[in-house]
């Protein structure tokens, strides 16, 4: 063969193989969305019904009750928050791969993070047997700078998993400060030197230990592996996704920290990470805990729109607001919303998102043109004094660019579901502030 019939062949092969190689990437992509978009609507699915449960049983928590109907009330409320972790953590998988997930800077007490931690898991462990306690380090700060949401949401899922592979003995969270000794260099995170940290930073080692089944090396190796349940025979037996212990790798990673595991078979295990903090100021702490605790100030009574398809969020929605003072409608969808917002002066709409026949972005556009159109005929006396009504989305769609969405169709704020009562009355004291 002639080598100009050869070089012919392989740009041929080459053009191909390029050709291939495009098909399958946009075949990744778009796989890679579907599984997005999928993620996304089951969690919305299951948001909604969440939304409904945590806020009734606030409301009802609220009321009188014997220990009797406390203790079972008790028991909703935590199952509910950990069915609500589970799908966090898989909206979060989808965030993350997406590159959506965005961390916070913000004051806490760890020990409040970790108490919290025991209190939501004790009654779980006490279930089976098995005592759960915490260890913190009297030296680490009262006030640090971080995100201590996502902080919970790894040791919730560490402390989960642990509980789950023991049967006896005893299951313990415990936070340090690492220091310059030389055995602890290899928990430190990549690029961290501790003799050169800033004088308000400390890296902090959290470990939580069980005396559980515990793992062979060979069993350690898919374990932080997405869905790693499915892969793993020693624990395919056992509950749950899988989802939780890549879930807090990749969070730990995103807060440029370390994790890792050390175990042995039938002796427990031992999950440990490191993160880097920045000391707080205690006052910032303490006006934290003040604005908080602070109830709401009593809104002045408004005429509200409640735009929301699902009876249930329907129910907990106007009781809320009625407790607060204010007059409601309803309408099911965005169609019936317009309706009723042409025909009446409403002070606020709130407004659910994904509904039959008109969702919640449409109607809102469609409210910002009639209130444009209307200005448009006024005189100037009369526009100096129009004040367009405030919108506010709840929805249990929840990616960062849903609440982009929202505020580009002309809503002035966004609350997520599920929400607590005081979410939506502090938001709804916060346009009027404005």
């Amino acid at each position: 063969m002639k080598p100009e019939k050869k070089i012919t062949d392989l740009q041929h092969q080459i053009e191909e193989l390029e050709t291939e190689l495009k098909l399958a990437i946009k075949d990744s992509i778009d796989a890679n969305r579907k599984k997005t978009m999928f993620l996304a609507n089951m969690s919305h699915e299951i948001r909604t019904p969440m939304n409904s449960i945590l806020g009734i049983y606030t409301l009802l928590s609220q009321t009188t009750l014997t220990e009797e109907q406390k203790e079972f009330l008790e028991i909703i409320h935590i199952a509910s928050i950990n069915l609500l972790t589970i799908i966090n953590d898989i909206l979060d998988l989808s965030k993350i791969e997406a590159g959506q997930l965005k961390l916070e800077e913000n004051p806490f007490s760890l020990n409040d993070e970790i108490l919290q931690v025991v209190k939501l898991l004790s009654l779980k462990a006490k279930g089976k047997g098995i005592e759960l306690s915490s260890k913190i380090d009297a030296t680490i700060p009262g006030c640090l700078i971080g995100d201590p949401v996502r902080l919970k949401q790894i040791l919730i899922n560490l402390t989960n998993n642990a509980i789950k592979f023991t049967n006896e003995g005893e299951v313990v969270i415990s936070a340090e400060i690492i220091g310059y000794a030389e055995s602890e260099k290899e928990y430190l995170p990549d690029g961290i030197d501790v003799s050169k940290l800033q004088e308000n930073q400390r890296v902090l080692k959290f470990e939580v230990t069980d005396t559980g089944i515990g793992m062979s090396a060979d069993e350690q190796q898919s374990l932080f592996n997405e869905f790693a349940q499915m892969e793993n025979p020693l624990i395919m037996e056992y509950e749950g996704t899988g989802l939780g212990l890549s879930i807090s790798l990749n969070l730990t990673q995103l807060m440029n920290g370390r994790m890792g595991v050390f175990s042995e078979k039938g002796k427990g295990s031992t999950f440990w990470f490191t993160l880097l903090f920045t000391v707080g100021d205690d006052a910032l702490l303490k006006e934290e805990a003040r604005e908080t605790a602070r109830p709401p100030k009593k809104s002045k009574p408004l005429s509200i729109l409640l735009v929301e398809d699902n009876l249930l969020n329907q129910k907990f929605a106007v009781t809320t607001l009625q407790r607060d003072g204010h007059t409601v409608d309803i309408a099911e969808n965005g169609k019936v919303a317009l309706e009723k917002f042409y025909k009446k002066v409403y002070d606020l709409v709130i407004m659910d998102i994904a509904m039959p026949i008109m969702d919640g972005l449409e109607a809102a556009r469609q409210i910002r043109t009639y209130e444009r159109e209307k200005l448009a005929k006024m005189s100037e006396k009369e526009a100096n004094h129009f004040c367009p009504v405030s919108i506010v989305a709840i929805t249990a769609h929840i990616m960062v660019t849903d609440r982009e969405t929202c505020l580009a169709a002309g809503m002035n704020d966004y609350l997520a579901k599920p929400y607590r009562p005081t979410d939506l009355i502090k938001i709804i004291e916060r346009l009027q502030m404005s």
